[in-house]
């Protein structure tokens, strides 16, 4: 297995915000491995999402049909 680049690292601990055990749902309280996973998850989808509206070239819009 290949180490991790720092870079990635970096933005892993700056990007992904893990919040407080008192904000988790009662059902994940338990499970800090998952409660970390779907966070991380959850903030790349959203970077994704920036990046590629970020880099379109016409505003995106759902047609009515």
């Amino acid at each position: 297995m290949t180490d991790i680049p720092q870079i990635i690292e970096d933005l892993y601990f700056q990007q992904v915000v893990i919040p407080d055990q008192k904000d988790w749902p009662e059902y994940l309280r338990g499970d800090p491995a998952v409660i970390r996973s779907l966070y991380s998850f959850y903030y790349g989808l959203r970077m994704g999402a920036q990046i590629s509206h970020a880099l379109r070239e016409e505003e995106f819009t759902l047609s009515e049909e």
